[in-house]
């Protein structure tokens, strides 16, 4: 577990990610997460015999056709793996509505299932926040026990249930893997959705919707059932999965910053939260739909202003009209700006180190993640790359393709905490490698 104790700010940086995702652009943009481009077709969940036959049929014919090999090349850049073209399922009438929901929107939220191979899917739905929309997946794992391991549940609706409870496998596994608000906020009413799971949670959880220490003996009042904390308490499935903790604590602060990695062996993939995303180029995906309407979700620069609000980048255009610091970030496995900005500045050896036992110790040739698009071809020298400015000595050798100019609302927020002791000061330098341009 990398800890460091940092100095004392009257914020907290999770409280501060949380406002600055959602709270602080006056226009609407979509955050965090992207799914399936421009799926072929919408499905409504059945266990009739013939529809999972045919459906069956039709992903081996997409999988074909994309690519007749297995095997993965990893000598190219990392790039979106086949399976993440594959249709989408969705059961809309099986309700999406959960109560009580502590994010909107309150009640008509939908679910959409994808289909990631090797035992894995993804569920992804909406958050919205006044005139800020979000997007947000759940990853799942079928284990070599059969049952499921649930990594950062969202809304318990009955179309997620629905689409869920159709893998026809026991939800074995509840994993909280970080103390971001958007992740734990659906944790108690997903939890008594399936009470027999058991439930693992990372250290440091803080705030109103309760809090535990670092070990099952520190006080915990989460408002449900933890069977333990990650970094601390070794669960059952470590025979199939590497783990490894990031817990940053800060003295006197609302509370520490923490997120979990994993590495499932027999599958070969890295779980990753908030670590790294792959921004895809193209249009917004069409659970977008759900809640704008489709003249919205196809104009040009939907997807380019909604990359970059999220992670927060200005919204620079250059004579052409296009924006660069898209354009710099899309297609390419990357450290969300926002973060190197708030976090990687303010402990750069925790995280170095974080990853380094990441790509260093283990053994994957894919990516998932909560945000953005997945499942991503990348090995371990992909995802140390993405961090390149903490490993890398020489300036001239890191990545080039942000502008400096990219980075001034980020950097002049850390400047602004600094001058007025709102927070832990920047310690290390987050531009390294940006352009002049």
């Amino acid at each position: 577990m990398q800890m460091k104790n940092l100095c004392t700010p009257r914020l907290s940086i999770g409280l501060i990610l949380f406002v600055l995702r959602f709270c602080f652009h006056p226009t609407v943009v979509t955050c965090w997460s992207f799914s399936s481009l421009n799926p072929s077709k919408t499905e409504k969940s059945s266990l009739n015999r013939r529809d999972v036959l045919s459906t069956i049929a039709s992903t081996a014919a997409i999988l074909s056709q994309i690519d007749n090999s297995n095997a993965i090349n990893l000598d190219t850049k990392p790039t979106l793996a086949k399976e993440y073209y594959l249709p989408v399922a969705t059961n809309p009438s099986a309700g999406q509505y959960s109560f009580p929901a502590l994010t909107p929107p309150f009640n008509k939220r939908a679910t959409f299932r994808y289909t990631l191979g090797r035992n894995a899917w993804a569920f992804e739905q909406l958050l919205t926040f006044a005139n800020v929309t979000a997007t947000i997946r759940t990853n799942v794992i079928q284990m070599e026990t059969g049952g499921l391991w649930v990594h950062s549940p969202q809304w318990p609706t009955g179309e997620f249930c629905a689409l869920l409870d159709d893998l026809n496998a026991p939800v074995d596994h509840i994993v909280l893997p970080c103390n971001a608000f958007e992740h734990k906020a659906p944790m108690q009413a997903f939890c008594k959705k399936y009470p027999k799971a058991k439930v693992w949670v990372s250290p440091g959880q803080f705030g109103p919707l309760g809090s535990c220490g670092t070990s099952l003996q520190d006080k915990i009042s989460l408002g449900y059932r933890v069977d333990g904390i990650l970094g601390s308490d070794v669960p059952p499935w470590a025979n199939e999965f590497d783990i490894a903790t990031l817990y940053i604590k800060i003295p006197k602060n609302a509370g520490p910053v923490s997120e979990i990695a994993f590495c499932h062996r027999p599958t070969k993939t890295l779980v990753a939260t908030d670590a790294v995303v792959y921004v895809p180029s193209g249009d917004a995906p069409d659970i977008y739909k759900t809640y704008f309407d489709a003249d919205t979700v196809k104009d040009a620069t939907f997807w380019p202003k909604t990359v970059l609000q999220s992670v927060f980048l200005p919204l620079r255009q250059d004579n052409m009209g296009n924006y660069p610091g898209y354009d710099a970030l899309k297609d390419r496995l990357v450290r969300a700006p926002i973060l190197r900005a708030l976090v990687d500045a303010r402990a750069p050896d925790e995280v170095r180190n974080w990853i380094e036992e990441q790509t260093t110790n283990w053994d994957f040739d894919r990516v998932i993640t909560s945000h953005f698009a997945s499942p991503i071809q990348a090995s371990p020298a992909d995802v140390r790359a993405a961090f390149d400015y903490l490993f890398e000595d020489d300036v001239s050798k890191l990545d080039s393709s942000l502008s400096c100019r990219d980075w001034e609302l980020l950097d002049s927020i850390n400047q602004f905490v600094a001058q007025t002791n709102a927070g832990a000061p920047a310690v290390f330098d987050f531009t390294r490698g940006c352009n002049n341009k």
